[in-house]
This record gives C-alpha cells, sequence and structure tokens, in this order.
C-alpha cells in the first residue's frame, strides 16, 4: 500500500521566502552550467521506511510523496518563467545554494554551501540544470504531434504515454511530456522535499491539477511523485510498476560511476518490454559527455548499457556551445533478439 509521507516525518512547513537578492545562476559542481536562478526554502525532513532502507547504507528509502498533502500555495514557492523554445514553464525560483540553512537533511551546511550536492544526502534538485533544459526542449521537438523532420530517425509519440521522469528535480522534462498529452507522469527525486517544494507547486503552476480527485481537473494527466533511492524504488512494486513506462527520462544523473548499477537497474525495471500489441519502451537520458573530476559522462554510461546486451544505445542529439561541456542526449531501447552485439554480449556474460 502507498504510505503517506506525512504519516512518516515529522511536520515540514514553514520558513521565510526568499528574497531577491539571491546567489543568481552560480555553479559550484566543477563540470559545467546550471540554468537557475534563485533558492526557494526546502523543508526540513526525510521519511523513514526501515521496510526498504538499504540495511548498510544511510540513503533515504523510496516513499511516495502525496501532492493532496502539499500546501497550495507551497509556503516560500516564488514563481519564475523560463522560456525552452518558445514554450514557457513556471517553476520556482530555486538554485539549491540555501537548501543548507532550510533543511535538517544535511547535517553538514557549511558542506552543501561548498557544493550543489552532497552524496547521499542532497542530490542537486533544487537547481535547474542545462541538461533538463536540454531534453525538454528535444522532446518538445520531436514528439510526433511537433515533429518537423520525418528523417529524424525514430518516432516518439507522448500523447497517452506513460512517463518516469528520474531525478526531476524542477521536472520541466515531465512537464513537457504532460503538456504533449502524457496520460501519466511519475516524477521521482532522492530528496522528498524537493518535489514537496518544487516539483509539486511547479506543475500546479503550469495549469495542471495534481490531485486526481479533484472534480475540476481538466487535462487528462494524472501525475505522482515519488522520493528517495533508486535501488528502495525498484525494488518496492507498489511504488514502481515493473515495466509499465513507454517513456522514461533522466537527465545529469550519469555524472558519477557509483551511480551506474542502480541507473541500470531502475532502466530495466521501468522501461515497458515489448509485447505483441505494444512496441517496447524507450528512455531518454541526457548528460554531458565527460564530468571532469568525478569520472561519470554519457560516453561512460553508454558503455556500461551496452556492457550486457540488454540495451541498445544511440545518441540522438550532440550539443555545444563553446561555454561549457559537450551534451548529449541518449535514446536507450531494449535490444532486440538478432541483434549481433547485443547476443555476442548475452553469450559473453552467460
Amino acid at each position: 500500500a502507498r504510505r503517506s509521507l506525512r504519516a512518516l516525518s515529522a511536520p515540514m512547513w514553514g520558513g521565510a521566502p526568499p528574497d531577491a537578492s539571491g546567489e543568481g545562476a552560480s555553479f559550484r559542481f566543477n563540470f559545467g552550467g546550471g540554468a537557475d536562478a534563485e533558492p526557494a526554502p526546502v523543508p526540513s525532513a526525510v521519511p523513514a521506511d526501515a521496510a526498504t532502507a538499504a540495511p548498510s547504507e544511510a540513503l533515504i528509502p523510496g516513499v511516495e510523496v502525496l501532492a493532496s498533502e502539499v500546501p497550495d500555495p507551497a509556503p516560500g514557492w516564488v514563481p519564475e518563467t523560463v522560456l525552452v523554445g518558445d514554450v514557457p514553464f513556471v517553476k520556482g525560483a530555486s538554485s539549491g545554494a540555501r537548501y543548507a540553512d532550510v533543511t535538517e537533511a544535511v547535517p553538514d551546511a557549511d558542506e552543501a554551501r561548498r557544493s550543489d550536492l552532497v552524496k547521499g544526502k542532497y542530490e542537486g534538485g533544487a537547481k535547474l540544470w542545462e541538461c533538463a533544459v536540454d531534453l525538454t526542449r528535444f522532446l518538445l521537438e520531436n514528439d510526433s504531434s511537433a515533429a518537423r523532420d520525418a528523417d529524424a530517425g525514430f518516432f516518439l509519440r507522448l500523447k497517452d504515454a506513460r512517463v518516469l521522469e528520474l531525478g526531476c528535480g524542477h521536472g520541466l522534462p515531465g512537464l513537457a511530456c504532460a503538456m504533449r498529452g502524457a496520460r501519466e507522469v511519475v516524477f521521482a527525486d532522492y530528496n522528498p522535499d524537493v518535489l514537496q517544494t518544487l516539483t509539486v507547486p511547479n506543475a500546479r503552476a503550469n495549469g495542471f491539477s495534481t490531485d486526481a480527485s479533484d472534480a475540476n481537473r481538466v487535462a487528462t494527466t494524472t501525475f505522482r511523485f515519488l522520493g528517495g533511492d533508486w535501488g528502495s524504488l525498484s525494488r518496492s512494486a507498489s511504488l514502481l510498476e515493473p515495466g509499465a513506462f513507454d517513456v522514461v527520462l533522466a537527465a545529469e544523473t550519469v555524472y558519477e560511476p557509483s551511480s551506474f548499477e542502480k541507473h541500470v537497474e531502475i532502466l530495466k525495471r521501468a522501461v515497458r518490454r515489448k509485447t505483441t500489441f505494444l512496441e517496447s519502451g524507450v528512455a531518454f537520458v541526457a548528460a554531458k559527455s565527460y564530468y571532469f573530476g568525478v569520472g561519470g559522462g554519457a560516453r561512460s554510461f553508454r558503455a556500461r548499457l551496452e556492457s550486457d546486451g540488454d540495451f541498445a544505445v544511440e545518441c540522438v542529439q550532440t550539443l555545444s556551445d563553446g561555454a561549457s561541456n559537450v551534451r548529449e542526449i541518449l535514446k536507450v531501447t531494449w535490444a532486440e533478439q538478432g541483434d549481433e552485439r547485443s547476443e555476442a554480449r548475452r553469450r559473453a556474460r552467460a
């Protein structure tokens, strides 16, 4: 059964709104740019779920955040509009630096101020990362209802799709899918409080009702919000239905090789396999080619995906603006039976 975040955690709301003088678009992750403005307060508690927590790791366990328990308006949420192509998105003004001042999730506040993430405690969800903007633009331009290039090499249909966005933060890629008529969008972020203070309010601000029981709902998209470690989510059928998603999205999630195994695991769990009546699902992973200093990147993640022969991977877009690292969008699908390279890897693994 789904569990309420409120039932698992201490009171989370309060605090003053951010001032207008925040830190702007500073970037302290040492491997590329962000696309954000100022920070919003983040609540102070995280859930605990002993049934799914990894016993040897101090990781946030999987939990469903109920949008019905998020105040509307959310305290401290300050709107700003960003344009992706010619499509406006409303999001909370936040760059993540004030996270350390308003949450108990990061015991070492000084450590959090020096970086845009604290491993195992905060994974950067309060910042709008540039690869998330790349992925949002890609989806809007290549959805079948808007695609202009018949020779794009693949067919992306967002209308009526079931979509999962991993490491969602502000959730712009998932919101783009909702704008294109997705049937369901599931937002997943490591930090449940990021979902409560940014993702849920952002969805509401873009005209969507996040409450499935709302009798006045106009849009047909259903939303769910999942917090916690991917390993925990992958083990929970009640939180993440196996093989349920037509489209799985991730942006700036492969910066460190230590995350690759859980990333591959959750893709294997989430992406729908081909059936007699349905085509297989697809994942799009947007990342910098290399994250210098931490070892990850699109190139090394692609190699990991291809190593066991289960997935076929294609780079469908490369972006270079001369101002930041080269960025890529990878298309990930289940490898077809008979694919020679995949079959060779399967035989080697057996």
